[in-house]
């Protein structure tokens, strides 16, 4: 039944990043497809609550993937990976004011 079902996501790529962790040594090839699967299967359902609160359903924009990581507790962990954007200004003022409060 295995071979009849297949990942989206490319498996090389898959590999790649497990071994990049210094723990990981070797990687069975059902490890390997059952974590592709699982990953693709996450970002699916990412993207489906991403558009369900969007205000637009119609398509998905990186604002609503970032709005739903920055506020659901459980996506919390992607906040370095998919942060708001904000403006250079914005920044600029971020930094200033972190200038001014530590003098």
């Amino acid at each position: 039944m295995a071979d009849k079902i297949t990942s989206t996501l490319p498996l090389s790529r898959v590999k790649t990043i497990m071994k990049s962790s210094p723990d990981v040594s070797s990687i069975s090839q059902e490890a390997l497809f059952t974590t592709g699967k699982a990953t693709e299967l996450f970002i699916q359902a990412l993207a489906k609550f991403s558009l369900e609160q969007s205000s637009d359903s119609s398509s998905l924009e990186y604002k609503d993937l970032a709005e739903i990581v920055n506020t659901e507790s459980t996506l919390q962990f992607l906040q370095d990976i998919i942060p708001r954007k904000i403006k250079v200004r914005d920044y600029y003022k971020i930094c200033e004011k972190r200038e001014q409060s530590e003098k």
